[in-house]
């Protein structure tokens, strides 16, 4: 369809629509994924972290989505296997520099530092096999709490812009700099959490009276963590970040006089 959308899910951004909910059977993300044309993907390393997390249904709820095919699964083999179509035995020098570009969305260093293996190859004379073998020595080596999830959604992102010639639509962490990772290495549009509130308007005309429950829910949520603002870029030629109390913003973004940007942040219109 002419009106496809292409959109990458990470798993900060599943984790916590999961927890925003009505009731135990109305969820935020299950709006999410009901918004008309688009098409989901992640990385299987987005589905193993969810497992990590101590959520309740969370890891059986995306089970589900993927066995459906309402979230498309890539992995690394399935990236290499298609970069061969194009490429044919160079598919690991693209896979490579797909990986460099975003281990340098972290720091410089940052590949050498952590792919030791692939980073000793020689990527031109390298087969498909050894070299999914030593990405994946490198990557169980990695651990835990070193963005390995965020690594192989930047290479997906790249990956799907490349097979699409689209841009991507990536709902992703409230981290900041990995949304502006994100948006420098794939021009991606990014969609926070709070963003979300304002694709929902867009795309299914989602009223003020149906998100309140799910506002509230995600209140409560942002209370727990000690979070009482959000910070909103304000309509001026400075275009400062002010801070502005959550219950404002959510009265002021459904009165539309809020818009989202590519990072994910709203701005003042």
């Amino acid at each position: 369809m002419a009106n496809e959308k292409y959109a990458l899910l990470d798993t900060d951004f599943i984790s916590k629509m999961y927890l925003i909910r009505k009731d135990d059977t109305n969820r935020l993300i299950d709006k999410i994924m009901a918004m008309p044309d688009y098409i989901f993907y992640c990385h299987k390393q987005i589905s193993i972290e969810v497992l990590q997390y101590n959520n309740a249904g969370l890891s059986e709820w995306l089970e589900a989505e993927i066995v459906d095919q309402a979230i498309l699964l890539y992995d690394d083999e399935a990236i290499v296997d298609e970069l061969s179509e194009i490429y044919g035995e160079l598919a690991p020098v693209a896979y490579i520099r797909m990986l460099r570009i975003g281990c340098d969305a972290y720091r410089d260093g940052y590949y050498e530092e952590n792919f030791a293996a692939v980073s000793k190859l020689d990527a031109y004379k390298i087969t498909r096999e050894d070299f999914l073998e030593k990405l994946k020595l490198d990557c169980d080596a990695m651990g835990a709490g070193r963005n390995l999830g965020e690594l192989k959604s930047y290479v997906l992102l790249q990956f799907l812009n490349m097979k699409f010639g689209e841009q991507i639509y990536v709902f992703c962490s409230d981290d900041k700099n990995a949304r502006n990772g994100m948006v420098a290495i794939g021009g991606a549009n990014c969609i926070s959490v709070l963003s979300s509130f304002i694709r929902l308007r867009k795309e299914i005309g989602l009223s003020r009276e149906e998100a309140e429950p799910y506002i509230r829910s995600y209140l409560s949520y942002c209370l727990g963590k000690g979070q009482t603002t959000f910070r909103i870029q304000e309509n001026s030629k400075e275009r400062r970040m002010r801070k502005v109390p959550c219950e404002q913003v959510f009265d002021e973004l459904f009165a539309g006089r809020m818009d989202e940007m590519k990072t994910g942040n709203l701005k003042y219109r």
